[in-house]
């Protein structure tokens, strides 16, 4: 066997890995991602896209049982928005 190929098999082994990791990790920050999303959508009044972006971090959180305050966070958030649209809903019909 060719002296390449001892060498060629440990550095495809540690790409696998990295590779895997990297996916995990992108996997796991998903959650994250979608809060921000829903803070910038929220911050320029749109709501209803805040909401379904909170609810998806929220579903990812739950989906990758995360425990962590971010849940509690956005289940808060998700409250104030159905708040706030119920809100404005009524204000536009009674103007």
């Amino acid at each position: 066997m060719p002296a390449y190929l001892y060498l060629l098999l440990p550095i495809a082994l540690v790409a696998i890995c990295l590779i895997l990791v990297f996916y995990t990790s992108h996997k796991k920050n998903i959650h994250t991602e979608l809060y921000m999303e829903g803070i910038r959508n929220e911050n320029n009044g749109l709501y209803k896209r805040a909401l379904n972006n909170y609810e998806e971090a929220l579903t990812e959180i739950r989906k990758n049982k995360i425990p962590n305050k971010l849940g509690k966070k956005i289940n808060d958030k998700i409250k104030m928005l159905h708040t706030i649209i119920e809100y404005e809903a009524q204000f536009e019909r009674g103007a």
